[in-house]
């Protein structure tokens, strides 16, 4: 099937086009008297309205869809090796995790909404899963820093990146671009766009990406890999201009993920019951005991290692099995030369088919998952602006979304201490699983937002702008959730037994068998003035909530290319139920919203007739209720996950951006943030149960120095080619994976450098470029959590790779 695909790419001419960094449509005269890497100015809708990068008053970095390409970016999770301040973690579940400038949400659900936003042509993707397969075919990418809560609204209290996709042109054009690298890797990817009649133009365009070797080593298999990758993608565009002042954009998109899950690293051993724990203290026996034979006994990687590909998995089916879909329409009416009615519609719709994902780093089932989700998605936003007399543009909108969550997680716990209970002190192991040997987790949650805003420039006079913004949001959420005593337990006497047990203890009725939710919540006595009593059943609950967001901003354009910058603003994410294994209800109560407060003054400059632009920002957020995966004690297993608020903590930082063109052919991008983040007040629980003051902590995934440089240089080797070398170098400083700063959990700074060689023609119809990504083959963490049983396992970044790309374009 793999074959197929990439034989129908091929035919179909499907891909991408020659390398211009920063570049959107580049003028024939430009590229008759520049080679290589231009700088280019850049036409971005931060503020939903087409505008130069240099004249929005708003820290923005902007990369055209060649330079992505060029760079080996293939979803959103690479940006954070180009853009300084947005960092990237794995969850452990398959879901992505994104930070801007520090602010995150670490909460591991595949239907947990993010901090960052995530659009695709100004449309919304509700959850970061969603922004698996974005980057396919692109006209650039642009990411707005700090809280975009006005125009783009809740869960960008981080920010947004806005994917703006390809569009067919008035002339025919096809390409097509072929990788071969490492691991017997395939990358295929190409387009076909023009006019089909005189009002309608279309474009399609496909990838496939396919790698039949894993890149991953069993430590204790030899011979045995993991990693294959199957990744299927494809988007279908019409334009249809039904009348001069009317014009309707269709698009269908999709993605298919059919590969394996990388498995992580297990580096350290540490039993997950801390209530078997005190009781082994308590007999004067150390913890390990807790631990089954193949677990205590089981080798783990030196967190020092220098080898990124060894890690290891058990025996389960090991399989990613995603797909998504997305239908959107966005209808344009110029209504008068001075007003346009927008309206964007989009239906999304997500399905996890039994994904089987290793999360211990072990070779027997600790806590490895098999996860289920279906998930629907649609939005519409309509929005009106115009421009008032000469001083003036204004913009008003509604929005409206509709999200149904339905989440089922398999946790394969054979051998985990949680299934061996009492403890086992003398280590005979005579009981065997009494518990059973899995566990399973239900939810489901249904969203219903509603949001009005509005928007406005106000030109106070030749130079100086006041940009005002409001948006009302609400926002309800239903939510049912349990965890249930699966019925396929093939050991033991299964949890329900054990709830049994602590309800009737309480008083309560108990009841629980195979398949019954087993959480426990109060219920009044059935005695009069009695104490509560618990019993088992399902969680329901609904959370709703309202919020006003702005935006207040002043810009100086002190020359024509130069431009000073001040802003207030305020951002929010909205409050959310977790999917979680739990035997108390109380592990259910939702996070409520967090907001924040922003304060940022900026300036953009450009000299030597924009030969080299310079961009520097420096912000300060008062940050409230930031919503974090803390813990509760539960009566069974001792402290587990809960989400939770942090009352009070600041975010402050400075950044830094110059490109430069000195030279014909070269070109040099340097960009770094320094950030500071720090919680103010706030506490959770260790997972022994003690409270701990998080005061003075910093964020956890928010590295304090990121630096990323890029350089290319082209000159010509004939009348007809050019030839060049590139490469791009990122660090990232150190950082915690937990927010109580726990040093098991450190990750350590980093250092990543990729290369390129490449020759083309002069016109730019084909270009070869052989490259290696992480030449210095670095071992560095991308993401780094407590599984859930009995190991701490953090995820490696790819190690290093070599290939070489091949771009030809039709006309």
């Amino acid at each position: 099937m793999t074959s197929k695909k990439i034989a129908i790419l091929a035919a179909a001419l499907a891909a991408g086009s020659t390398v211009r960094a920063q570049d959107v449509e580049p003028s024939t005269e430009t590229a008759r008297r520049s080679r290589g890497v231009v700088i280019e100015e850049v036409l971005v809708k931060a503020q939903k309205r087409s505008e130069s990068i240099y004249e929005v008053p708003i820290s923005i970095s902007a990369f055209s869809g060649d330079t992505i390409k060029d760079l080996g970016l293939t979803d959103t999770r690479d940006l954070g090796n180009l853009v300084p301040g947005f960092s990237y973690s794995d969850s452990g579940y398959s879901v992505p995790i994104y930070s801007l400038r520090g602010v995150g949400f670490n909460e591991a659900s595949q239907t947990a909404s993010a901090t960052v936003g995530v659009y695709i042509d100004e449309q919304s993707l509700a959850f970061p899963v969603f922004s698996k397969g974005a980057n396919l075919d692109l006209e650039r990418i642009e990411v707005l820093k700090g809280p975009q809560g006005t125009l783009y609204g809740r869960n960008t209290t981080g920010g947004v990146v806005n994917y703006i996709s390809a569009k067919p042109g008035e002339e025919f054009e096809a390409g097509v671009t072929a990788d071969y690298s490492r691991f017997n890797t395939y990358d295929v990817q190409g387009y076909v766009s023009g006019p089909m009649s005189d009002t309608v133009g279309g474009r399609i365009a496909l990838r496939q990406i396919y790698s039949g070797d894993g890149w991953q080593q069993s430590l204790t298999r030899p011979g045995d890999s993991l990693g294959e990758v199957d990744k299927f993608s494809g988007r279908a565009t019409l334009v249809w201009q039904s009348a001069d002042d009317m014009e309707t954009t269709f698009s269908l998109a999709g993605w298919i993920d059919r590969g394996e899950p990388q498995a992580p690293q297990a580096i350290a051993l540490r039993l997950q019951n801390a209530i078997t724990g005190q009781i082994l203290a308590a007999a004067g026996a150390p913890s390990e005991l807790g631990l089954p034979d193949s677990v205590r006994n089981h080798p783990i990687v030196d967190r020092d290692t220098e080898d990124n590909r060894v890690a290891d998995w058990s025996d389960l089916p090991w399989q990613i099995n995603e797909t998504f879909m997305m239908a959107s329409l966005r209808n344009e009416w110029a209504i008068t030369d001075t007003n346009t009615l927008t309206v964007l519609a989009s239906y999304s719709d997500f399905e996890n088919d039994h994904s089987f994902i290793p999360q211990s780093g072990l070779s027997v089932n600790n806590a490895e998952r098999e996860i289920t989700v279906d998930t629907s998605a649609w939005s519409l936003e309509t929005r009106l602006d115009g421009i008032w007399g000469d001083d003036m543009d204004w913009l008003v909108g509604a929005f409206f979304s509709h999200d149904d969550v339905y989440e089922y997680q398999s946790v394969y716990i054979d051998e985990a201490s949680s299934s061996f209970l009492p403890p086992d002190p003398l280590n005979l192991n005579l009981l065997g699983p009494i518990v059973g040997n899995r566990v399973d987790t239900y939810g489901e949650q249904v969203a219903d937002t509603q949001a009005i805003f509005m928007n406005a420039n106000w030109q106070l006079s030749d130079s100086v702008k006041l940009t005002t913004g409001l948006r009302y949001t609400n926002e309800k959420r239903d939510f049912a959730g349990c965890t249930i005593d699966s019925p396929e337990n093939s050991a033991g006497i299964g949890y329900g037994s054990l709830i049994n047990a602590l309800s009737l203890a309480s008083g309560g009725s108990g009841g629980v068998g195979a398949g019954d939710c087993l959480i426990l919540g109060d219920e009044p006595s059935p005695v009069p003035g009695g104490p509560a009593v618990r019993n088992a059943g399902l969680f329901e609950g609904v959370l709703e909530e309202d919020n006003v967001s702005w935006r207040l901003a002043a810009d100086w354009q002190m020359t024509d290319t130069d431009l000073l910058y001040a802003s207030y603003s305020r951002g929010f994410k909205s409050g959310s139920f977790p999917v979680l294994a739990s035997s108390d209800q109380r592990q259910y109560s939702p996070a409520t919203q967090e907001r924040l407060d922003a304060f940022e003054v900026g300036a953009k400059f450009g000299f030597y007739d924009r030969a080299l632009n310079v961009n520097v920002a420096a912000y300060y957020y008062d940050y409230k209720d930031k919503q974090l995966l803390g813990r509760t004690y539960d009566p069974v297993f001792g402290p587990l996950p809960i989400l939770e608020n942090v009352p009070d903590s600041e975010v402050y930082g400075v950044e830094f951006e110059a490109q430069t063109n000195p030279i014909d052919g070269l070109f040099i991008s340097l960009a770094s943030s320094f950030l500071q983040t720090e919680v103010k007040k706030g506490s959770t629980l260790d997972r022994e149960g003690n409270e701990v003051d998080l005061a003075g902590n910093d964020f956890n995934f928010a590295p304090e120095i990121e630096v990323t440089l890029i350089a290319d240089y082209t000159w010509p080797l004939t009348n007809s080619l050019d030839i060049g070398v590139g490469g791009d170098i990122s660090y990232s400083s150190e950082t915690n994976a937990v927010i109580t700063g726990e040093e098991l959990f450190t990750i350590d700074a980093y250092t990543v450098a990729n290369a390129r060689l490449h020759l083309g023609s002069v016109n730019g119809d084909w270009k070869a470029t052989i490259w290696a990504r992480n030449i210095t083959d670095e071992v560095y963490t991308s993401g780094m959590f407590e599984t859930g049983a009995d190991t701490i396992a953090r995820y490696v970044g790819m190690t290093r790779t070599w290939g070489i790309s091949l771009d030809y374009k039709f006309y």
